[in-house]
């Protein structure tokens, strides 16, 4: 992971005067991203070549570097009421309750979920049609579709191409990230925070969305980062993770960099969407799924890097 903070600076890409600009990478460093660029797609327009170099690098600009650690992963249970003693589970789920001691190395999220806009032009490069097509040709309906919006999926597999082709461009390791990598940042560095909001908890219209926009998907990063400056782990969009599922995982985990069974029932998606109840979306509740048949809006993605 790259982690000198150098002061903004700025790349013609090609012969173009948009200017590419960066945070945290050098001149030089974006020239290499867009001469890779350039190797792997020759037949791309000027204006395209620098759209993909600019999404790499706005890629890697949004990691957010998070300092490794150990954390007693899972179930940390809450008092039973406010103010109370007794201590209670925070879900009617099983399958988190083990709690097991987790060490991570450093890494870093994006802070972002990955936007439709970004999604598009990958799928783009592969070949692949617009899903949903249909239906944004509609008028009425483009606005599900706006560029900020978090993408749409359908299975674990084509999240999981993209963090790898941003790695590519990169030259870094760039994943979906680990269940543990997930909850850990979300649980700002494992401490028993419920949920992965400014202060721990969902406040609606404030930093999390109202009742009346449940059903709908926000522009990433509409509501406050959480302490780490990471938004929308609670809520929005649920995610998809690296590991495999396994009801029993949590019993059979490493200790160190665990990265789910070597096989499971579907993949693990952490965080919740604005479609659920808004108390279960917290940072240790764990769903599964495969591939669902169709593209949909509630499932999104984010990647990590080390």
């Amino acid at each position: 992971m790259h982690k000198s903070l150098l002061l903004p600076l700025v790349f013609l890409a090609g012969c173009t005067s948009h200017p590419i600009t960066s945070k945290t990478l050098s001149e030089a460093e974006i020239a290499d991203i867009q001469s890779r660029v350039e190797a792997r797609y020759p037949e791309l327009s000027t204006e395209k070549t620098q759209a993909v170099t600019e999404l790499v690098v706005r890629a890697l600009d949004n990691m957010v570097a998070i300092k490794g650690g150990t954390f007693m992963m899972g179930e940390f249970k809450i008092p039973c009421e406010p103010g109370s003693e007794s201590l209670c589970y925070s879900d009617f789920y099983r399958d988190n309750d083990y709690a097991h001691k987790v060490t991570l190395g450093d890494y870093a999220l994006s802070k972002y979920e990955t936007t439709i806009k970004e999604f598009d032009l990958f799928r783009q490069l592969r070949g692949k049609k617009p899903y949903e097509n249909e239906l944004r040709q509609r008028e009425s309906r483009q606005y599900l579709f706006a560029p900020k919006k978090p993408a749409w999926t359908r299975d674990w597999e084509e999240p999981n191409a993209y963090c790898q082709w941003i790695g590519q461009l990169a030259q870094r390791e760039v994943s979906l990230p680990t269940e543990a990598q997930w909850e850990f940042a979300a649980r700002n560095r494992g401490k028993n925070i419920l949920y992965a909001t400014d202060n721990g908890r969902i406040e609606l219209g404030r930093n999390y969305t109202s009742s009346d926009d449940r059903s709908e998907m926000n522009d990433v990063g509409r509501f406050p980062a959480n302490p780490l400056g990471i938004y929308d782990l609670s809520g929005n969009a649920t995610e998809w993770v690296y590991d495999w599922y396994s009801e029993t995982y949590y019993r059979d985990s490493p200790s160190y960099e665990p990265k789910g069974p070597q096989e499971g029932a579907g993949h693990v998606i952490r965080g919740g969407s604005n479609i659920e109840t808004p108390d279960t979306n917290t940072t240790v509740n764990r769903y599964h799924d495969k591939d669902i048949g169709f593209y949909s809006k509630f499932y999104g993605f984010r990647c990590s890097t080390w």
